[in-house]
């Protein structure tokens, strides 16, 4: 029997960034993956939340030269192999 997913869907995110001396997106914290805020997964897709998110985080980042991406996950933990569900990159302005 197959396990419908519930109506209302959490999920969790982390940072990652590619320098422009380095060819591998290495993650900005080494800490466990940080969940989407649930007041914001009521109001907007995962989509739309982490489009914004990576906005902001471009402008706050300014110092640091490369590209920042955003994956978003279905899970808590990480699995070898597991692709984003949502993930979406932008240019540092400052590069």
């Amino acid at each position: 029997m197959q396990r419908k997913k519930p109506y209302w869907q959490p999920y969790w995110w982390r940072l990652t960034f590619r320098s422009d001396v380095a060819p591998e997106w290495e993650p900005m914290d080494r800490g466990p993956l940080t969940p989407v805020s649930n007041h914001a997964l009521t109001t907007m897709s995962i989509e739309a939340w982490a489009d914004a998110f990576l906005e902001e985080a471009l402008y706050e980042l300014e110092d640091l030269h490369g590209d920042l991406r955003v994956e978003c996950y279905e899970e808590p933990v990480l699995t070898d192999g597991a692709p984003p569900v949502y993930s979406c990159q932008g240019r540092l302005p400052g590069s």
